[in-house]
Parts: C-alpha cells; sequence; structure tokens
C-alpha cells in the first residue's frame, strides 16, 4: 500500500523515477505505468472514478451514519496519473496546460493565485480579467464534457493533455509559491471540517483528506469541492454551526436562573397534582377496590403510574393494577363507574373506565409487576430528592407542548422522560443522585451488567439488587450468586448544592451537546456510559432501558427518524430560549439564527447543479466569489478545470454555509447587538414561560404509523392492515370446477413426485444408520440417531431435510449434559467425514443443531440433542395423516401453496411448515361436521392420562383401529378435497379471527389470545406439546399482512371457476397472482444469508466468505495479505458481503425460495415448463397457449 506524502517528499522520488520512462514511447510508458500500479487501475477506470464519483464514497443508506467510516471507492487518486512519466513530458505538458486555459504564456511560470491575491504589492485581478478567464474555462469544460469517457483534454492532433495540476499536487512539482496557495486551500477546506491526513490511513491508502463532520475519506481537491456541496455535508456544516453558537452562549447569571427556577415552578404548579389532587386519586381506588372485593375477596388493587410517583398532571388518568389468585379471573361490576372498554390486545390487557364522581379517567391492568417496581422507584426517588418533582413534570410539560410524549404517534411514553432526568441527575457533575452498580461492586463487569438485577426499593432509601447467573452453561454461575441480597442508596450522603433553575439549563445542554443519544443507552443502573452492543441493540434513535425489565427499550415506540431528529430540534429550540435572557415585554422572542436555519434547511437540501448561471447567484454569492478569487484563482490554474468550473458555477451555493468576511462582521456585530441587549435586560424584567409555539415555532412533529413505521398517518388508518380489506362474494361452486380442485391437490401429492417414494425413505433410513456408525466410532459408542420431523410425520416433500434427534445411552434427559460443548464436538467430527459437506453449530438458538449437507444426495440435515419432545409430536401428526388421506392432500396443497408464495420458511421470518400443517388439522377438527377428532381429548375417564416429556404431557390417543371404532361419527363428513381447500381459504380469510383466538389442536373449544397472554403477537399458533410456545411468535406484523393477502388472493383465485386446460393446471400456483408480484417482506432478515435472528455483522456466512476473498486475493497476486485488510472496517465488510451476493452460488431462486440455482435451473419449473407456461398476472388463458412448449 502506498502512502500519502508532502509535496516535497513526492517530488524526489518522482526525479529519480524520471529517466526510466523518457527514454520509452507513449504506448510503452501507459503500459509501464499500468503495471506499476495497483492491478485493475487503468487509465479508463480512472477517468472514469472521475467522472463518476470524484473520489468521494457515496455508498449504501446503512453507510451513511455519521458515527463510521464510509467505504470508499479505492481507485487511484488524481496524484497517481502522471507516475512513471518522464519529467520532460510532465514540464511541457505542465505548461501547456498552464498556458492555454489560462491565458498564460507558454514559457512564463505559473503563479499560484492564492499568493497572488494575498501579495501587498499586487492588485487583485480586475472583473474583467476574471470574465475572460471564465469565458475561456467554459469553453474548456464544454469540449471536455464532449468526451465524457476520457480523463483528460486532447490537443487538435489527438494527443492526450494529462492532468497536469493534480499531478503536481501529487508528485510535488510545485514551486514554493504553488505550495503556499495549496496550504491556503486547505485552509478554506478546514473551514468546511475537510483536513488533509498526516498519515493516510490504512484502509483508504490513496486518499489524502478526511472530512471529520461525515467521517468521509477523500482523494484531492476537487473531490472535496464535490463534497462539500452534498446534502448530508451541508445539513452536518447547519447542526454544527448550531451547536458551536450554543456553546458559545454565555453563563447565566443568578437572576436568569431565579427566572428559569420561577417558570419551572410555575409550571409545575399550575398543572402538576397537589396532595389534594393525590387523595382523591387514592380515594377512587378504595371505592373500586371495595366493590371488587364484594364479588373477588381475594383481589386487591395497587397504584401504580405517575400518579403514585407524582409526576402526574391535573388530566392524568389513575393506573390501577389487580393483584389476584392464580385461580381467580375478574369480573367487572360498573354501577359507580362508566364507558366501560376493554383492550385485551394491547401488550398489557387494560380495562378503560371513568369515575363517576369525580370524573377521571381510571386504567385498571393485572399483573402489571415491571411497572409498578419501576413506579416505586421512581416514587421513592421523589419522596427523597425534592428537586426531582418540578424537574420532571416541567419535562413531561415541554414535552407535551411539542406533542412528542404520544406513543401511538411514534413519540416516546412519558415515564421514560423521567427516567431520562434521573440518568441526567445520575451523570452531572457533581451528581445529584448515585447510581446503584458500579466497580465498587467485586466482579462487577460492564460487559456483563446484564446479570445485576434491581429487586426493589427496601426501607424506603435503598434498592436491592443481586447477581444472577447467565444463561451460558458455563462454570461462572457460583461466582455469580454471591451478590444475592446487596443494597445501594437511593440518594447522596451530601446533597449538591444546585437549584432547579440550575438543573433545568444543565437538563437541556446535556441532552443537546453533551450525551450522543445514537451510540449510547439511558441506564440508571450504572455510571459509566453503556454502548449499544452491550444489548446488541441498534445505533438508532433513542435508547432507554427499563432499570427492572433489562429487555426492554422504553423508547421503542420512537421508530422514525423524522420524530427522533424533530426531538432533537426542540431540545435544541428549549436549550436556546432558556438559556439567553428574555424580557418580561418580548417572552416570546427567539434569537433570529434558529429560525434563519429551521427555514433554509430544507432549501440547503437540495443539490444545486454544477452548470448553474452566475446571474441568478445574489449579492452574498458574489461576495463570496470575490474571496474565493483572492484565496485560490491562481491555484485552480494548476488544479483540475472542473474544480473552478464547479466553484464558478455553485459559488452561490458555497457562499450559503461559508459567509465572506464582510458578512461575517455583520453577523457578529447584529449578534454582538443582540447580546448587549438581552445581558441589558433587568433581573427584574427576566421572564420565561411555557409555550408551545416558543418551543416549536409552529411545526408539528411527523406522525408515524406503529404498523407499518411509515409517516402520514395512524395504525386506525393504516392501509395495510389486512382486517380493512373488503373481500368479495364468491360465484356458486360448479361441479366441473369442483372436479379440477380435486384433481389440483391429487396433483400436488402424486403427480408431481412431491411425496418420497418408499426407495428414498428407505435410502434415508440408510443415511441415518451410516451416521449412526460413523459418530459412534468417532465420537460416542453411546450415541443413537433418529429420525424424526417431515422424514416421519406423514407430510414430507423428496427434498425435506433430514430432522435427527440423537441421544446418548444412559442418559434419558439432556440435564446434565453441556449440550453446547457436545454440539461443537460433535461437528468437529462430522468435518472429517467424507459425504457430508457445510458443517455448522448453532449453539445459540433455543435447541442446538448442528447443519449439514449429504452430498451424495443434496439432501440438508440437522442434528440435535435429546428433541424428545418433537418425536412425539412427529408420532401424532403421522397418526393424523392416517386417520383420512383428504388430511395428506390437504397438507402438501399448502406447503406447496406457502412455498409458491415463498411464506412457508420460518427462518426467514415467516411460518414454518410445520405450522401450516397444524392450521390444516385446525380447520379439519373446527370444519362442520369435523373430519378428524382431536387426539388429546379421546381417553377414558374424566382426567386426562399423563405422559409427560421434557415437563409436558405429550398424551394422545395413537390407535386407530379403536379410535375408528369409538368414533364413527367422524365418517359422516363427505366433502371432497378440493371443496375442502376453499373452505380453508374462506375459514382463515372470513370466518377466523386472528386477533381474538389462537389456533389449537389440543382441544375442540375456542382458545383466545386473552387466555395465553398472546395479545400483542399478529398469529398464534399453539404447539400441541409444548404450550408456551407460540409458533407464530417470530412473525411480524408486515409479514402477517404478506400472509394475509396470499391468503386472500388464494380464496379469490380457487373460489372463481376456471377451467383451465389439461396441463396448465399451475395457473392456481402463479406466485405473481398469489402475491401481487410483491416479494416477501425481507426487513428483519440479514443482508447475506437470508435467516433472521442475527444482523449482518454476526452472520456466519459473512466469515467464511470475507476468508475466501482473502485467500482468493493471495493467490491471485501472489503476495501476503497485510494485517490492515484483515482488520477492516464494518463498511468494507458491507461492501465485500454485497460484492460476494453477486456471485452465482449466492443467488436465490424465486421460483422454489431455495439457494443455490436460479429460476432456470429450478427442477420445479422445468417441470412446470414441460406441463405448459402458466400464464402471469392474469385469470384468462390466453388463445395461442394449446400447446405445451
Amino acid at each position: 500500500m502506498e502512502e500519502t506524502r508532502s509535496p516535497l517528499k513526492s517530488a524526489k522520488q518522482a526525479r529519480s523515477a524520471a529517466p526510466n520512462a523518457s527514454s520509452k514511447s507513449q504506448k510503452d510508458t501507459s503500459s509501464q505505468r499500468d503495471a506499476g500500479k495497483t492491478p485493475g487501475r487503468t487509465k479508463d477506470r480512472v477517468s472514469r472514478a472521475r467522472g463518476d464519483g470524484q473520489g468521494v464514497h457515496t455508498g449504501s443508506p446503512q453507510d451513511q451514519g455519521r458515527a463510521r467510516s464510509r467505504r470508499l471507492t479505492g481507485r487511484t487518486s488524481s496524484g497517481e496519473r502522471d507516475k512513471g512519466k518522464s519529467r520532460a513530458q510532465q514540464d511541457g505538458k505542465a505548461a501547456g496546460r498552464s498556458g492555454a486555459p489560462r491565458g498564460l504564456a507558454a514559457n512564463q511560470e505559473p503563479r499560484s493565485g492564492a499568493l497572488r491575491g494575498l501579495e501587498a504589492n499586487q492588485e487583485p485581478p480586475s472583473a474583467a480579467e476574471e470574465s475572460r478567464a471564465r469565458n475561456k474555462l467554459a469553453r474548456l469544460t464544454a469540449v471536455k464534457d464532449k468526451h465524457p469517457g476520457e480523463g483528460s483534454e486532447r490537443r487538435p492532433g489527438g494527443e492526450p493533455v494529462p492532468d497536469v495540476a493534480a499531478g503536481l499536487v501529487e508528485e510535488g512539482i510545485l514551486t514554493s509559491d504553488q505550495q503556499l496557495g495549496l496550504k491556503q486551500a486547505e485552509e478554506r477546506l478546514q473551514r468546511d471540517y475537510i483536513h488533509r491526513l498526516a498519515k493516510p490511513s490504512p484502509d483508504y491508502p490513496h486518499f489524502q483528506y478526511l472530512c471529520k463532520l461525515c467521517s468521509v475519506h477523500v482523494d484531492n481537491i476537487q473531490s472535496a469541492h464535490k463534497h462539500i456541496k452534498e446534502k448530508r455535508h451541508k445539513k452536518n456544516i447547519t447542526e454544527k454551526q448550531e451547536e458551536n453558537e450554543l456553546r458559545a452562549l454565555a453563563p447565566p447569571s443568578p437572576a436568569h436562573l431565579g427566572a428559569v427556577e420561577s417558570a419551572v415552578r410555575e409550571a409545575t404548579q399550575q398543572h402538576g397534582i397537589s396532595e389534594e389532587d393525590f387523595q382523591e386519586r387514592q380515594t377512587v381506588l378504595h371505592r373500586m377496590e371495595a366493590i371488587i372485593q364484594r364479588h373477588l375477596p381475594s383481589c386487591s388493587l395497587r397504584l401504580y403510574g405517575s400518579c403514585l410517583t407524582r409526576f402526574a398532571f391535573k388530566t392524568s388518568d389513575i393506573n390501577i393494577d389487580v393483584v389476584y389468585p392464580a385461580s381467580v379471573s375478574v369480573c367487572w361490576p360498573s354501577s359507580p363507574f362508566t364507558d366501560v372498554e376493554s383492550d385485551f390486545h394491547a401488550k398489557v390487557p387494560v380495562v378503560f373506565c371513568r369515575d363517576v364522581a369525580s370524573g377521571l379517567l381510571c386504567k385498571v391492568s393485572a399483573g402489571n409487576d415491571v411497572a409498578c417496581l419501576t413506579t416505586n422507584h421512581l416514587a421513592a426517588l421523589g419522596r427523597l430528592e425534592p428537586r426531582l418533582i418540578p424537574l420532571v413534570l416541567a419535562f413531561r410539560y415541554w414535552a407535551k407542548l411539542c406533542h412528542v410524549d404520544c406513543q401511538a404517534e411514534g413519540g416516546i411514553p412519558s415515564y421514560s422522560l423521567s427516567l431520562m432526568v434521573v440518568f441526567f441527575l445520575q451523570q452531572r457533575k457533581p451528581p445529584v443522585l448515585p447510581v446503584y452498580l458500579g466497580y465498587w461492586i467485586e466482579g462487577f463487569d460492564v460487559k456483563h451488567v446484564d446479570e445485576f438485577h434491581l429487586r426493589g426499593v427496601r426501607g424506603g432509601a435503598c434498592v436491592a439488587w443481586e447477581q444472577r447467573p447467565g444463561s451460558g452453561g458455563d462454570g461462572r454461575a457460583e461466582a455469580k450468586n454471591k451478590g444475592d441480597g446487596q443494597r445501594s442508596r437511593l440518594v447522596l450522603a451530601e446533597e449538591a448544592g444546585a437549584s432547579v433553575g440550575q438543573l433545568w439549563l444543565e437538563l437541556f445542554r446535556f441532552y443537546t451537546l453533551e450525551f450522543a443519544m445514537e451510540d449510547y443507552i439511558i441506564s440508571i443502573r450504572v455510571k459509566e456510559l453503556l454502548p449499544r452492543d452491550v444489548k446488541n441493540w441498534p445505533r438508532r434513535r433513542l435508547a432507554i432501558e427499563d432499570p427492572f425489565a433489562l429487555k426492554r427499550n422504553v423508547a421503542r415506540s420512537l421508530n422514525s427518524q423524522m420524530v427522533f431528529e424533530y426531538l432533537q430540534e426542540r431540545l435544541r429550540s428549549a436549550y436556546r430560549y432558556f438559556a439567553c435572557p428574555q424580557s418580561r415585554h418580548t417572552p416570546g422572542h427567539v434569537p433570529e439564527r434558529e429560525e434563519q436555519d429551521a427555514g433554509s434547511s430544507s432549501d440547503e437540501d437540495e443539490e444545486d447543479e454544477d452548470d448553474g448561471d452566475d446571474d441568478e447567484d445574489d449579492g452574498e454569492g458574489q461576495r463570496a466569489q470575490g474571496e474565493e478569487r483572492l484565496v485560490s484563482a491562481g491555484l485552480a490554474r494548476l488544479l483540475v478545470s472542473d474544480v473552478e468550473a464547479g466553484t464558478v458555477g455553485g459559488g452561490g451555493d458555497t457562499a450559503r454555509h461559508t459567509s465572506p468576511p464582510n458578512s461575517v462582521l455583520l453577523d457578529h456585530e447584529e449578534e454582538g447587538r443582540k447580546v448587549l441587549e438581552q445581558h441589558s435586560i433587568a433581573p427584574e424584567d427576566l421572564h420565561y414561560i411555557f409555550d408551545r409555539m416558543i418551543f416549536t415555532g409552529g411545526k408539528p412533529p411527523t406522525v408515524v404509523c406503529s404498523i407499518c413505521k411509515r409517516d402520514g398517518h395512524l395504525k386506525d388508518d393504516c392501509p395495510e392492515d389486512f382486517k380493512k380489506m373488503e373481500l368479495a362474494p364468491l360465484p356458486p361452486m360448479t361441479e366441473r370446477f369442483r372436479d379440477i380442485l380435486d384433481s389440483l391437490c391429487h396433483l400436488c401429492y402424486r403427480e408431481d413426485h412431491l411425496s418420497p417414494s418408499l426407495a428414498e425413505q428407505q435410502k434415508r433410513e440408510q443415511i441415518l444408520a451410516s451416521l449412526e456408525r460413523f459418530i459412534r466410532k468417532e465420537y460416542n459408542d453411546k450415541a443413537q440417531l433418529c429420525l424424526f420431523g417431515s422424514s416421519k410425520n406423514g407430510f414430507g416433500f423428496r427434498d425435506s431435510d433430514l430432522d435427527i434427534c440423537m441421544t446418548l445411552e444412559g442418559h434419558d434427559t439432556a440435564e446434565k449434559l453441556n449440550c453446547k460443548e457436545i454440539i461443537e464436538g460433535l461437528a468437529k467430527v462430522l468435518k472429517k467425514h467424507t459425504g457430508l459437506r457445510n458443517i455448522l453449530p448453532i449453539t445459540t438458538a433455543k435447541v442446538p443443531i448442528v447443519k449439514f449437507e449429504h452430498k451424495q444426495s443434496g439432501l440438508e440435515g440437522d442434528i440435535s440433542l435429546y428433541n424428545t419432545l418433537a418425536q412425539h409430536n412427529t408420532r401424532m401428526l403421522a397418526t393424523y395423516a392416517s386417520l383420512d388421506p383428504r388430511v395428506q392432500y390437504l397438507g402438501y396443497t399448502m406447503k406447496v401453496f406457502a412455498k409458491r408464495c415463498d411464506i412457508g420458511d420460518a427462518s426467514r421470518g415467516s411460518l414454518s411448515s410445520y405450522a401450516y400443517i397444524l392450521m390444516v388439522l385446525y380447520f379439519l377438527q373446527q370444519r362442520q361436521p369435523p373430519v378428524i377428532p382431536v387426539l388429546q381429548e379421546v381417553y377414558d375417564g374424566t382426567a386426562t392420562p399423563q405422559r409427560m416429556v421434557d415437563g409436558w404431557n405429550a398424551f394422545f390417543f395413537d390407535d386407530l383401529d379403536e379410535l375408528r371404532r369409538r368414533l364413527p361419527e367422524f365418517q359422516r363428513n363427505s366433502e371432497t378435497v378440493g371443496e375442502l381447500w376453499l373452505a380453508l381459504l374462506r375459514f382463515y380469510t372470513e370466518e377466523f379471527d386472528f386477533k381474538e383466538h389462537v389456533i389449537s389442536i389440543r382441544q375442540r373449544k375456542r382458545l383466545t389470545t386473552f387466555e395465553k397472554q398472546w395479545t400483542s403477537k399478529c398469529i398464534a399458533i399453539e404447539d400441541p406439546f409444548d404450550l408456551n410456545h407460540n409458533l407464530g411468535a417470530g412473525v411480524s406484523r408486515k409479514m402477517t399482512n404478506f400472509i394475509m393477502k396470499a391468503f386472500i388472493n388464494g380464496r379469490k383465485l380457487f373460489g372463481t371457476p376456471f377451467y383451465p386446460l389439461p396441463g396448465m393446471e399451475a395457473y392456481f400456483f402463479d406466485s405473481k397472482v398469489l402475491t401481487d408480484g410483491e416479494l416477501a417482506p425481507n426487513d428483519r432478515c440479514c443482508r447475506i444469508c437470508g435467516k433472521i435472528g442475527h444482523y449482518m455483522k454476526d452472520c456466519p456466512k459473512r466469515r467464511r466468505c470475507v476468508c475466501e476473498r482473502e485467500r482468493t486475493y493471495t493467490l491471485r497476486h501472489n503476495c501476503t495479505v497485510c494485517v490492515s485488510r484483515m482488520k477492516k472496517k464494518e463498511s468494507d465488510k458491507d461492501e465485500d458481503v454485497r460484492e460476494e451476493e453477486r456471485e452465482p452460488r449466492e443467488r436465490r431462486c424465486f421460483q422454489c425460495g431455495d439457494m443455490g440455482h436460479v429460476r432456470r435451473d429450478c427442477p420445479e419449473y422445468r417441470h412446470l415448463r414441460q406441463r405448459g407456461t402458466p400464464v402471469q398476472g392474469t385469470h384468462t388463458l390466453p388463445p395461442n397457449t394449446h400447446s405445451s412448449p
């Protein structure tokens, strides 16, 4: 790798290398120059680099974060283009280049315009000279624009004119005057926070400059000027200027602080609850408790929320929690209460009612222990620290005025504002409140801070905490329990002497200038700032930890970047208002600078064209051009002509964020006058108010939907909610169309060769036996393997995975086994097996497994430990499949439907094929008359038989002959499989309410989501044995809408009579019709492997890709990869991965959804083409499709 050198040092090396190139022809020189460069960096590439990106990286949106360096092109900088040329050639071309376009004599030494402009004995260039130079420059630019693919101009004879200026800067062929001009130009760039690197970055060795504001590497001055005009740089400049202005605000005087404190206390007294208000709320609580205890004597009520902490407004509702025994269900007598409503589908089910006597709104929940713990903690802090209540109340009132405290509209909950105030008081120097965990505790480590749990307030002045063992099954658990039952104080022994007014100002300064909200977590448990990586939370927006629910980000409802930026703007506005003296006579005065910034932010976001007209520039732009001429006009004659062309055309644009000296002086004079006026206000005239217009400037926040996360509407009006789709009535079923549907369902099972044959089932058993022999020989002679899943349950495809369960003789369960260690050891052994490949241990899953691929058959498989419950599940599904052939037909049809629509892969955020089989069984149980019984409800006696496996009852009736004798009524349903398939689609789109009910095949009675407490999930499918397992828990709302859209389109497609020609039945499974041509949502998927459950940086496939690229690079270039290449930044790795994804082996077939091949090579697609190409996106066949291709 090359390093960026100073001009003088580069010049010496260039002169020593010049004779080698002077004796060659131009063609030989060009070939030598290309051979001396990094491979692949030819002249054509260099010219494209100049024309496309000018050396500034404009990568993917993921690389636009300000905290990280961006992935740059890495192409040859302009200084490398003349490397290897003779000194004579360079001098001659430099003279020609500098003389022709700039009007200088050919034998005249180029002079730096920056130097000429600063010399005392010379006058600045006249307007006529500048006009002539500009016209010549425009003609030169026009000629150059005619050849966009070339990197340099051409002489009349066709000889290329190299880019001398760029080479001069890199090679060091600069006089002292020119070096001074270069220095002055770089000083000009420094005002835009673009600095020359003293030492090049090992990741970007050819880039000479770094924009410290945007964390972007720039290769030359031309690229720097282009970067200055970008939207994000302008936006960052504006924010930086405002930040500098806020930092420069004068410290407040005692009178100033007194006026601020008066405003805070006045807002607290006016809007906060008093002691009488609190007692009134207590009376409502006791009245409701007495009514409930008449019917349920064992229940009691407790107050929580802002009413208990005294952080409530006079209009706040009353949060009440019901404490009840496990065997009691709450009923609701509503005599003294009106407007009773329930919301059982919220994350915490609640009942709303209004007290008749006081008119207060009550919000009643049950078992909300975490909220009660947090509330008690904040209430104790409010009692012990009197300054906390006015600060929190005023902060909440400010948030209410700014409308950022509404969760339903994309804001943050009100109690998160309380946590923000407490966090500030803990982080302040000196602190006002203490933290509860730290390095004074033996064994404490910030990386394992989540092992320490707060238990609640003890004695009114302390908080109890304990240390729990982590989830990993290593030997550290013994040491982790030593701190159980320890306590920390809630307040400091010595009180910090700061007034409420001072703390109020410092609160806004802290969140405006000092705390990086996008990098750290707001946690009131520890003093050290917690980075997002500790909890694996993304670096976006706001993160606030609930002190008693460590995995919960209480600010997760703020899911829009626009709302987050609005919150930041309001914090800056409030700090500017309260930090500047405000007069009683003009209480709404806000410094003019903020209004200008707010008004011009949208204008500056528009990127100007490089060929803008000079006549459109205003006076300020002309002054900026005059200053730029004085500083860098001469240097521009040496640099690439595009730089000056862009500067002349966009001079007004540059002036918008870099004021000329005169305007800077005027601004300083104006600001100085305003400061004098503000500080001349008499102490008794200082006055502050809480006003919406002052804080917001009349700008409301963006409304964001909590369902689709888009702005402009609320969740009640969300267009993506499938429940709002109106279903058109279906035409009556005809006998001919019913036969077509019957044959279609049979086709999915038999004629399409999806179900495995007997020989293929025997082949799976042979693979199992071979693996068992190998593992017994190489790993453990007590290992036993057993097939389960789709290979044995009667619903498997020919290419279904091999699901294998491994057990060890002498161990009935895995309680005393280290499953993680066994899985890792098993993976090492399987890598020695010559018949397997792609061995991958996954130890972080709920059930650790080893994935592999069998070379000969191409089947993928996984081995798990003691997954015995799944074996009983497999047996039960096989029993259901044996009861009636229609069960298998419908199961296969459903799996084909899910596969065609790309909604049948749980690892990519959808439902698993097992979940769809449960949906089929549930429908057949609920059908009138039912097709199949509920096997878990068939037994003798009244008590359910017990068959305990892994703590769950795995009983089901498995005697088929006895079952047919006992339940003859299940032979009464005579519907055909085609009728049942259409009825299934209609059942899940018309009848079944996913919001209210759970799909459960263990009982015939409808099971509600409220009973299971699965009210926050979009789809609830209960595992028949593991009753805590919801198979739809990992499905997002966006994926739910996509699945239901496929079902709704399927209902219309299969419910509208259509008679395709023989061989054209695949028309009914056209994915473009079923999904409206859309792809399945992948917003939760890893961008490398397409799976969910991890981020891209943790993808195991990514590590393999990077290592493979490093090996390929080493072999190709016959060199050793340096350490810096092995330590690439995340942005570099992201680009490598994206390039890797474009390789053929990373492609995914959109016909079947599998990796490793494209559609034209898909066996399913080939089979469909043999039968006839289905019509895409229409409901009728064209007349020219009578024959198969």
